[in-house]
Order: C-alpha cells, then structure tokens, then sequence
C-alpha cells in the first residue's frame, strides 16, 4: 500500500470520510466525539470542544509491557491506559535508531523522505518547509507543549507555547555513584572505559538508593503535571517524552527488587544449544552493542541486564502513571486522546545483540497504545506503522491531514479493532559496522530483509512457524519467488515515498 487512494480501499471508506488532502474536504467528527470543525477556536473544557492530546514517547521501549503478554514485566499504568483504549499488537517503526525514527513520526514521512539516517541530521535537510505534529495542532488553535525527549535533534521551526528539555546527564551520575558504591564493596568487575564523551562501563545497569525525585524521568513527569494543570481550561497538545528505559538501566532499588533474575526470560542465543547464526548477514549482527560493548555477556549477565531494562521500565510506567493520575485528577481523561508509544523496538540479548538499531523483530516492533475519545477500546491485530501516527491524531482531533504527510490515518482501526491493518508495512536502517543500508518489509506472515538491494545478503524469516527469527529463509530455492517478489515490494516503496 503505497498510495492514499490504496488506503481509502482498505479502509472502506470514502475520501472526503477521512479528509485526505487532494481527494476532498475534510468532515468534521461526529457530535458522539465531542468534534468541531477544524477552524474552531480553543474554548474553556467542555464535550462541544475538540479533543486534548497527550502524546507520550518512551525512549527505547519495546514490546515488554504485561499488556503485550511480557510474562516478566511490571507496567500496571501502560498496562491499565491498554485496557481503556486500543492495543496494536503489530506495530512496527521506520528506523530503529531515536532521532530518524522520530523525524520520521513527527512529520509522517517515511526515512527515504525525510533523508535522516542517523543522530544528528535535523529533519529540515530533507524537509525544510514540513509542518511537525506539534507545530500543525498549534497553527490549528491549540496551546501546545513539549516537555522531556521529543524531537532528538531539536527543531528551531516548532516553537510551542511550553517547551522543557530532560536534563539526560543527571541518570548517568546516579550509575556512576552506582558503580563507585560498588568498587567501594570489593566488586572490581566492571572498571569504567574512558570514552570521548566521559565513562562507559561494559554493564552500563545498576539499581540506586537515590530517592525518585533524582532521577530525568521523576522531573519530567513533574513539568508534564505542572504542564496539565496550566493547561486545563484550554485544548491542547502536550508530548512528554520520558528517557528510561534507555541506557543506562537505572532506577530505584524497589524496581529492581520485583525481579528475580533466576526466573527472567532467557532468549534462544543464551539458552543451551545456542543460535546458529551462520546464515545471517554480517550486516545484521552489529558489533558494537549499547550495552556489554567491551565484552560480550555471559549467562548471568544477560539475566541481570533483562532484569535492568524491565526494572527501568516499571520506573517509567510508574511515572506515566503520575502524569495519567494527574489527567483523570483534572476530570481531562474522558476528553483527551492519549498516545504512548516507544521510539522504536529494542534487542535484549535476542541473537546476541543488546542494542537498537536492528531490523530483526525486536529491533522493529513497538508499542503502540491509543485511548480517548473516537476510540474503541480493544486489540487490533493488523499491521501499522509509527509514521501513521501523525495522520491519526489529526484526523481523531478533526483536523486537515497536509499533503506532505505519507502515513495513513488509524481512524478506522479505531472505530473497530477488529478491521485488517496494512497489507505491509516497511522500515529501514544503516547497518553500524558495514554501513550497509537494509531495508524489511513485512507482509503478516513473512518478513524479508535486504542490504545493499540484496547485494549484502538477504533474510526471509516466516513468522508463522518461526517467530523468534532463528531460521533464515532467504537461500532456499523454494522460497526465490518470494524473495524475488518482496524485493520488487522494498523498491517500489522507496521509489513512491522518494517521488512524492
């Protein structure tokens, strides 16, 4: 699906239904949402205005949320803002990588248009006159906000009316006091590495006795409170972007103290046997991991940098649950659209790999929760994508969709969980040691993988009896019409969002 006009026949609805620029004006939401048309000025909280949006960013989270079925996560809030909305169970990013991914949601424009591939690229290079997501709902009357991580490389074009950045050094001293109160006990196992950019440690995790209020994500669900309360009387939209669960893995020691490392999921590299890796690309398999970089991980390792990650993000769902409190506090649930979602997915010791910026499933799949009004609360098994994300939230808010924008609106699948997603959905990345560039494509069943168009290796994974990725498909004669026919997929994609 590479077209509006594809979508309209997916969806089953009409143009001027959806709004889409080009194909007809937009229709206002129904009066059961609580909508108004687009040009209506912000007026005190009442059910005739538009809806609030509170979008929330969980940096590097992925899938291991209980309401994703994670047997060991501890995510009551995520879990609970799941209940009252719609999970979707198949969503996929663009890049696996924060500031690409990012530009990528907050324009709605696929990686090969936007032209950013890597963490210091501004999305003006390759769009310089898009309007974000934040910037079209303040040009379209709302009191708008950003507080933590939101874009990666800031955006001098987007000036809202609060904009509050995350002081990102503040974790990184609480896990060198870590280590320090470590070495001071007689543990000399993890010597810090002297980096460009200050201390690296190989298991960059560790719990704290600090108390919450030291920690980037404590202050910023505090401004995002603070944030709420200002904004009460007026519609908005507000995008908290929270840091953990990236690395480093730290949080108070309570969280830590909910796992027991003995019984955390080991996946199938460290469990007895192995992986045979073999027929998997060198460019898949990055060397320089964001976690165990100077030496790999041994089997106790693994459980306790899984314990880590899963303890940072109960800390962080604890802190979505401050600022979710504070919404229903303010009487703001029941008309404000709330959207969490992680910048992309994450590798925790999945084909030896602890890192971002992958291709395989866990590197791709993300989170993807919506709830509030125009949505029916349930689970969506269909395919989408993070770059529907813009397309979605302005079409809920009964706002235009621009023309730049190349997702498509999740109204639909709102409405009823139960519709079919996208016949395939697409991501990219620059491979970090090869600096190859891979691109995937997954139809539902099958994913395929290709670098350098093929010419790098290839990948061809059938989900249907091999979710884990374990086997590669991609050189058996039996399955070259597919991967002839999903390569033509991956070209024709690139080739219309470059064009458009």
């Amino acid at each position: 699906m590479n077209t509006r006009r594809d979508f309209l026949k997916w969806a089953g609805l009409g143009a001027v239904a959806l709004g889409v620029p080009g194909l007809g004006k937009p229709a206002p939401l129904s009066p059961a949402l609580g909508a108004a048309p687009a040009k209506t000025p912000p007026v005190k909280n009442s059910a005739l205005r538009r809806p609030n949006v509170l979008f929330l960013i969980v940096d590097d989270l992925t899938t291991t949320l209980g309401c994703y079925g994670d047997r060991d996560a501890h995510t009551p809030h995520m879990d609970a803002l799941a209940a009252r909305g719609v999970r979707f169970d198949r969503a996929y990013t663009q890049f696996s990588l924060c500031n690409p991914s990012r530009c990528s949601f907050l324009t709605g424009c696929y990686p090969e248009r936007t032209q950013v591939y890597d963490l210091v690229t501004s999305l003006r290079v390759g769009l310089p006159g898009a309007v974000t997501l934040p910037q079209h709902f303040k040009n379209s009357g709302y009191i708008a906000g950003r507080i933590g991580k939101v874009f990666h490389v800031p955006d001098p074009k987007t000036k809202l009316e609060v904009e509050t950045g995350a002081a990102l050094h503040k974790d990184n001293v609480i896990l060198d006091e870590a280590k320090l109160a470590e070495a001071s006990e007689g543990d000399l196992s993890d010597p810090p590495h002297t980096t460009p950019h200050g201390k690296a440690y190989n298991r960059c995790y560790a719990p704290s006795s600090h108390p919450d209020s030291d920690f980037t994500d404590y202050k910023i669900a505090g401004d995002a409170i603070k944030t709420l309360e200002e904004f009460k009387d007026k519609t908005f939209f507000l995008a908290v972007g929270f840091i953990r669960p990236h690395t480093p893995y730290v949080a108070p020691r309570r969280f830590f103290e909910l796992f027991d490392p003995q019984k955390i999921y080991i996946p199938y590299y460290y469990q007895p046997g192995g992986e045979d890796l073999t027929h998997t690309p060198k460019a898949a398999l990055r060397p320089n991991n964001n976690v165990f970089s100077y030496q790999a991980a041994s089997l106790k390792e693994a459980r306790e940098a899984r314990r880590a990650y899963h303890a940072s993000t109960a800390w962080v769902d604890s802190q979505v649950g401050r600022v979710l409190a504070k919404l229903k506090e303010l009487h703001l649930d029941e008309n404000t659209i709330v959207l969490l979602t992680g910048d992309h997915g994450y590798q925790l010791g999945e084909h030896g790999l602890w890192a971002k910026q992958t291709l395989f499933e866990e590197g791709t799949h993300v989170p993807l929760i919506v709830a509030g009004p125009g949505v029916t609360p349930g689970v969506c098994a269909g395919l989408v994508e993070q770059v529907d994300i813009f397309p979605t939230l302005a079409g809920l808010a009964g706002l235009d969709i621009p023309k730049t924008v190349q997702g498509m609106t999740l109204q639909p699948l709102l409405a009823d969980p139960s519709m079919p997603g996208k016949p395939m959905v697409f991501s990219t990345m620059e491979s970090t040691h090869t600096k190859l560039m891979g691109r995937r494509v997954n139809d539902g069943r099958f994913r395929y993988i290709e670098w350098d168009d093929g010419r790098g290796g290839r990948q061809l994974y059938d989900h249907a009896s091999d979710p884990h990725e374990l086997n590669n498909l991609a050189d058996l004669p039996q399955h070259a019409g597919r991967v002839q026919q999903m390569h033509e997929q991956l070209a024709q994609h690139v080739k219309d969002v470059r064009s458009k």
